[in-house]
C-alpha cells in the first residue's frame, strides 16, 4: 500500500472534496473542511478509511498530508471569507519541518494564515505531548486556527483542554446520532457549555434531520456540519454553494 499511495500521487489520482460547516441558523457557510478521495487506478473510489491506516503505520502520511494541505489551501483560496478546516496527523504534527510547510503552502496560494484551520484528533495527544503541544503554540501564534476533532469519542482529558492552544471542538458524531438519548442530549449540553466556559467556539458533526438542527442551536452550538446542509462536493460544486449563499444573503 505504500508505493501504491505514492504511485497515486505521481498519478494524480488523489483530489479533495469539501463540506460546509454553516452558522447554526443557517444564513452563511463559515468554513468548509477538506476531505480526501483516492480514484484508485484498479480498485475504484476510496475513501480515507481504506489507507489512511497505512499510510500512517508505513511513513507516507508525511507526504499524503502535504498533498492535501497544498491542495485545499490552493482551492480554497479564492472562496473569500470562509476558512478551511484540514485534518493532520500526529506524524505531521512531530515533523520538525510541519511548520513551515503550513506557512509555505498559505503563502504559495495566498491563503491567509487565519482562513486555515487544522484538526486534530484526541490520540494524537496521547503521545510527544510537549511537542505537539509546541507545534500548534507556533502555527496559533501565526493566526492558524486549532480544533480538536471527534471530541468526546477518545480520552477527553479535560487537562488537554486547558493546556492546549485551541479554538474549537468538534462533537462526535456519536452524540448526534443518537440525540433521542437523553444521556447523548445531556452530554451534548455540558460540551457546549464547556466550550463556552473555555472561550472556544464548537462545531457538531453528522447532522442530518431538522430535529437535530433546532437542539443544537438552541443549545448554543456555533457550527453545524452534516447532509442536513450538504453531503461533500468537489472544488467546482463548492464554489457554486458559497455563490448562491452569498447571493441569498444579499437578496435577503
Amino acid at each position: 500500500m505504500p508505493s501504491e499511495i505514492l504511485e497515486g500521487l505521481e498519478r494524480e489520482e488523489f483530489h479533495l472534496v469539501y463540506q460546509p460547516q454553516m452558522l447554526a441558523d443557517g444564513s452563511r457557510v463559515a468554513c468548509v473542511e477538506a476531505l480526501l478521495r483516492w480514484s484508485h487506478a484498479t480498485r475504484g473510489a476510496l475513501d480515507p478509511n481504506d489507507f489512511i491506516a497505512d499510510a500512517e503505520d508505513n511513513g507516507v502520511i508525511r507526504q499524503l498530508g502535504a498533498f492535501v494541505l497544498r491542495r485545499a489551501c490552493h482551492e480554497a483560496a479564492p472562496w473569500e471569507g470562509v476558512c478551511v478546516a484540514v485534518n493532520v496527523s500526529g506524524n505531521q504534527l512531530t515533523d520538525p519541518g510541519f511548520v513551515d510547510l503550513v506557512i509555505d503552502a498559505a503563502s504559495c496560494a495566498g491563503l491567509p494564515l487565519a482562513r486555515l484551520e487544522l484538526e486534530v484528533v484526541e490520540n494524537v495527544l496521547i503521545e510527544n505531548f510537549e511537542l505537539v503541544h509546541n507545534t500548534l503554540a507556533q502555527l496559533r501564534a501565526l493566526g492558524v486556527k486549532i480544533a480538536l476533532d471527534d471530541f468526546g469519542a477518545g480520552y477527553s482529558s479535560l487537562t488537554y483542554l486547558r493546556k492546549l492552544p485551541l479554538d474549537k471542538l468538534k462533537i462526535d458524531k456519536s452524540f448526534v446520532d443518537d440525540l433521542a438519548s437523553p444521556v447523548s442530549a445531556a452530554i451534548i449540553q455540558a460540551l457546549v457549555a464547556m466550550a463556552k466556559a473555555l472561550n472556544l467556539k464548537t462545531t457538531a458533526e453528522g447532522v442530518e434531520t431538522e430535529t437535530q438542527r433546532l437542539f443544537l442551536r438552541v443549545c448554543g452550538c456555533e457550527l453545524l456540519q452534516g447532509f442536513l446542509f450538504s453531503r461533500p462536493l468537489s472544488p467546482a460544486a463548492m464554489g457554486d454553494l458559497l455563490g448562491r449563499v452569498q447571493m441569498e444573503r444579499r437578496a435577503g
